[in-house]
């Protein structure tokens, strides 16, 4: 192949990866229909929230109930509704709902052998704290679209919402001690544009690190033409330096 011909071939690879994530985005995202995530969230409140998920999914809690298991957003996340929630082996935080992420070293394996404490912003106050406590939970409260609302450190959004349908959070924490939790990945129609927001997100699906509502297998594909990307910028480089 000609010199000319290589340099085509690499400066096409780059184009492909660098609008590949904007479409993939387009075509799974602008089309999808949100009822098609099994959640326990009001359609309407999300709505009149300006909240669009990208990527969703709904567990429910029992106090002391064990941990239960995000896999389908793309990312290992658990959660656990619990007395002595721990920092993250010893040291005790408090009551309330704790989350864990895999460890690099456990990712490989799919295990969690060593996970790591997530930290958790109330939407409310803008506090970080190393869990959600059951009286934050109470506190955060939001009458007008029925959830607590909370943020975890990859930006991950958690709503809490009462397992029963009585809309009572406080009778759901301390009675029933039964609780729904959704993790998802949303974007808000009634916020800004935010620049540093949007290269997370676009950063993240160029190298694969979230399909952000892509199928999982994309991250893959991703991985590779980013790994491809890399190989064409030196050797598109080496070609430009020789001219």
């Amino acid at each position: 192949m000609s010199s000319n011909g290589s340099n085509r071939l690499y400066i096409f690879v780059l184009v492909i990866n660098l609008v590949f994530p904007i479409l993939g985005y387009t075509f799974t995202t602008f089309g999808s229909d949100i009822e098609s995530y099994e959640i326990d969230l009001d359609l309407d409140a999300l709505a009149m929230a300006g909240i669009s998920l990208v990527d969703a999914e709904s567990h429910n809690l029992s106090y002391n109930g064990g941990w239960q298991y995000w896999t389908l957003i793309n990312v290992s996340i658990r959660a656990q509704f619990m007395d002595n929630v721990r920092d993250p082996w010893f040291t005790i935080v408090g009551d309330g709902v704790g989350f864990q992420k895999q460890s690099s070293i456990g990712i490989a394996p799919n295990t969690w052998a060593v996970p790591y404490r997530v930290a958790v912003k109330s939407v409310a106050t803008n506090e970080w704290t190393k869990h959600i406590a059951n009286d934050t939970i109470i506190r955060d409260w939001d009458s007008d679209y029925n959830w607590s609302r909370f943020i975890i450190a990859d930006g991950h959004n958690v709503f809490i919402t009462p397992h029963d349908d009585h809309g009572n959070i406080t009778k759901a924490v301390y009675e029933d001690a039964h609780i729904n939790c959704t993790i998802a990945k949303t974007f808000e129609a009634d916020t800004n544009f935010n620049f540093w927001r949007f290269l997370g997100w676009y950063t993240s699906i160029m190298v694969g690190a979230n399909s952000w509502g892509l199928p999982s297998v994309f991250s893959w594909v991703l991985r590779i033409l980013g790994a491809l990307s890399v190989f064409a910028v030196v050797t598109l480089t080496k070609e430009l330096i020789r001219l």
